[in-house]
């Protein structure tokens, strides 16, 4: 396990995760914060990415395009922290995340990961608390909008658009 950064050089246009350095086909800057597509390269499971980074709430919103069928989520939400230094987003992932389903179905993801991360010290305890808070938070706002998160963000004057519709 290792600290899970990535970030986001929008001059370069360029992802850089722990695979490696991308290039990244669209980056748009919004009032609530960025919105990020690339292809995937090499990957066994998927194809293309595209993400809302949404450093107020601590929130990355992305949906996944697989080389075949359909991505188990409809949206795949990461708990993050972001950090802004120009043109340069740095996103540091907190270890829990979320799933929504098409169906409306709700999973929280990688717990164990959270205390691991913690008990490693890749994260503090004040981080683990407000990724946990930002989990909340963001379950409990999807409650009131019966999972549905595209409404859920409208009702918080938000709306996401997801840019390129990959089909093929």
């Amino acid at each position: 396990m290792g600290l899970k950064v990535q970030i986001h050089d929008l001059a370069a246009r360029t992802h850089t995760v722990k695979a490696g350095t991308f290039p990244v086909r669209v980056y748009l800057e919004h009032p609530h914060g960025l919105y990020v597509e690339r292809p995937f390269y090499d990957h066994p499971l998927y194809r293309y990415w595209q993400a809302h980074i949404l450093p107020g709430p601590g929130w990355q919103v992305c949906r996944f395009t697989p080389h075949q069928g359909e991505h188990w989520c409809e949206y795949y939400v990461d708990i993050v922290s972001v950090r802004r230094e120009g043109s340069v987003w740095s996103v540091q992932d907190l270890y829990l995340d979320l799933g929504v389903t098409r169906e409306r179905a709700v999973r929280v993801l990688d717990t164990e990961e959270l205390f691991a991360a913690l008990e490693a010290g890749l994260i503090s305890h004040r981080q683990a608390a407000w990724a946990t808070a930002a989990l909340h938070e963001l379950i409990n706002a999807l409650a009131e909008h019966g999972n549905d998160l595209p409404a859920m963000f409208r009702g918080r004057g938000i709306e996401l658009g997801w840019g390129l519709e990959v089909l093929s």
